[in-house]
């Protein structure tokens, strides 16, 4: 099933000990490194997923090292920090936006967006809500999700109307949009091939065009400019968004 983007790097070794993985407990996740470089389902000729206490997570990618931010291990923890527990180590993106984490304890745990992410509180400067950091349990090891994983039924009744997440043709439910207005950086933070599909899903709403006028208002440091001309360059954001 498993096929490498990219070939494993000659540094392996020294990339691995960035992580700072414990040689017992990820010993399984840390061979998975040696011998495998970015698993990139989005590719595949079928889509994969794994069962998450009755709910069904589609597999996006396993990360690996890449010099593609949404790809790369280094890059993504990086760019969660503090968003994702203490000691937690995110390994995979799944279901449009979430992740699988690596626990000290070598357990895997899914941390849901809409569940687990930190948000601003609007009634405290520079405050954040309460972060629930209660991650739901996936799997014993990382040998375990690996045996997980399963190909996807199609199903017959799918109606792309009906997902509001990858239907460029289609607005976000209004309700959806908090997320974006509670915190506008965190459109910066999804997959990219996510990126343009939620922009252009914005304009199709009359509050989504009210969100995207506060992202030409939100103060950007250094790093988001950075972030976001690494994204226009990749073709993954267009002119004028943040302007």
């Amino acid at each position: 099933m498993f096929q490498s983007k990219y070939t494993v790097p000659e540094d392996i070794d020294k990339l691995i000990s960035k992580l700072k993985l414990k040689k017992k407990s990820h010993s399984s996740y840390i061979n998975f490194l040696k011998q495998y470089n970015v698993i990139d389902f989005y590719n595949m000729e079928f889509c994969y997923g794994i069962d998450c206490e009755g709910e069904e997570l589609p597999l996006e990618v396993i990360l690996g090292f890449s010099k593609k931010e949404d790809e790369d291990l280094i890059a993504t923890n990086y760019g969660y920090l503090n968003r994702i527990p203490e000691k937690h180590i995110a390994i995979a993106t799944v279901n449009y936006g979430d992740l699988l984490c690596l626990h000290p304890n070598g357990k895997i745990y899914h941390w849901d967006h809409e569940v687990n992410d930190l948000y601003l509180d609007m009634k405290v400067i520079n405050g954040y809500l309460e972060q629930n950091t209660n991650l739901r349990f996936v799997a014993d090891s990382f040998d375990q999700f690996l045996s997980m994983i399963n190909k996807l039924e199609d199903d017959d009744d799918y109606d792309p109307s009906e997902d509001e997440f990858k239907n460029p043709n289609i607005p976000f439910p209004d309700e959806s949009l908090n997320v974006w207005f509670n915190d506008p950086k965190s459109i910066l933070l999804p997959p990219e091939r996510a990126i343009p599909i939620y922009l252009k899903k914005f304009k199709l709403s009359e509050k989504g065009r009210e969100l995207l006028e506060k992202f030409k208002k939100i103060e950007l440091t250094e790093k988001d400019r950075e972030r976001i001309a690494t994204l226009k360059k990749e073709g993954f954001l267009e002119e004028g968004i943040f302007e």
